[in-house]
């Protein structure tokens, strides 16, 4: 049979749905409203509250479905309504624009506020991603200093990069033309995870453990 990590975990597969489904609501539909919207004469406040609708519905069902405190998922939540809110009493589509920056704010928050507790959120999220892998990181948690040290400067990186997040994306969303900025933000997400990637496997590797957690495991072949 093949070895732990050959077969796809019925746990992992629900994840990789709902990632998938994430893209959809978070960027496929607000994207597609906004610009539909926009192509039919709607104003850009009108068209970029539609575009919010689904996302907030999505992390309001996922908080109540799950029936558990969510940090990251109630600051979206409310970071989604605070923005909407203020722009509508503003009537500033820029101010919506922004809303992004109001969700990357508090998670960099949240990020950074882990480091004070024994597990910091960088690695509780990875452990949970990576199931099968979950009694190996926590015996290295457990045994390897190294590893530890890790995941504290991943942590760190990745609050800082949520800050700097924020703040790239209020500049845009006040320089650029109204119309252009809702195209950024998945590019923005998206360069942003990628280049987080480079400290978070740089760590790993000099602690020596990388391999360990994220080498791809062999299959055992039984004669």
């Amino acid at each position: 049979m093949p070895a732990d990590g050959c077969v796809p975990d019925s746990r992992v597969m629900p994840r990789t749905r709902k990632g998938r489904w994430l893209l959809v609501v978070d960027i496929a539909i607000p994207l597609a409203l906004y610009y539909g919207l926009k192509a039919l004469g709607v104003s850009d406040l009108i068209a970029l509250l539609a575009g919010v609708i689904p996302g907030l519905i999505s992390s309001a069902v996922s908080l109540v479905r799950e029936r558990r405190t969510d940090l990251v998922g109630m600051a979206v939540v409310v970071s989604m309504v605070a923005s909407t809110v203020v722009a509508v009493i503003g009537g500033d589509a820029r101010l919506l624009l922004v809303r992004n920056a109001w969700i990357s704010l508090p998670f960099a928050g949240i990020t950074l506020w882990s480091l004070r507790h024994p597990k910091p959120l960088t690695y509780i999220v990875t452990r949970a991603m990576f199931a099968r892998r979950a009694a190996l990181m926590d015996e290295l948690w457990e045994t390897n200093a190294r590893f530890r040290d890790a995941w504290k400067w991943i942590t760190v990186f990745w609050g800082i990069a949520s800050i700097v997040d924020a703040v790239v994306r209020v500049i845009l969303s006040y320089t650029l033309p109204i119309s252009v900025v809702p195209a950024t933000d998945p590019v923005i997400t998206v360069l942003t995870i990628v280049a987080l990637q480079v400290p978070t496997i740089v760590l790993l590797r000099r602690s020596g453990t990388y391999q360990l957690v994220f080498a791809p495991r062999r299959p055992t072949v039984v004669g």
